[in-house]
């Protein structure tokens, strides 16, 4: 069977499962992105002062703002929010994003921080490992709590690297 290895597997749906790519992938820390789904949230949000604060570092918002309803203060769809940041990742050289998979007969590293298991699209199979694990489904779903959990949890992952 053959095998996949990465230092960050995030899985589940959702807009802080991008985000913490996006923020793990601009500090150099390649992750794999699977079976995420764009949430149907089309109730135009408000970013509040610590998301575009989280975002505007790494180039997010200027990503974004052809799908904002509004620029001030910056106002958009959670939907429009993952579908522009997921094009987003999709081109970012850190960030593997796979599609229709989902992670199967999964379990602990050894030392307890990573994860290992089967990564299936129903046709194929993969092992997998990865060093460090998000399952973005246990995060908040509003936009801006998204955001602030996915940051948090990033950038405690790239503290505990250094």
């Amino acid at each position: 069977m053959p095998a996949i290895d990465t230092p960050l597997l995030i899985v589940g749906h959702g807009p802080a499962a991008l985000v913490a790519a996006k923020v793990a992938s601009a500090a150099g820390l390649p992750c794999l992105v699977a079976g995420h789904e764009i949430v149907k949230d089309t109730e135009p949000v408000v970013l509040d002062q610590r998301s575009i604060d989280i975002l505007e570092p790494h180039g997010v918002l200027g990503v974004l703002r052809p799908y904002a309803t509004a620029q001030d203060p910056f106002t958009i769809e959670p939907a429009m929010f993952e579908a522009g940041l997921k094009h987003h990742c999709v081109a970012d050289m850190l960030i593997t994003v796979f599609d229709g998979m989902s992670l199967v007969e999964s379990g602990p590293t050894s030392d307890g921080h990573g994860i290992v298991g089967i990564l299936t699209d129903g046709r194929g199979r993969w092992e997998l490992r990865a060093d460090a694990y998000l399952d973005a489904s246990q995060l908040a779903a509003e936009l801006n709590d998204a955001i602030h959990d996915a940051a948090t949890f990033s950038n405690k992952l790239l503290s505990a690297r250094d």
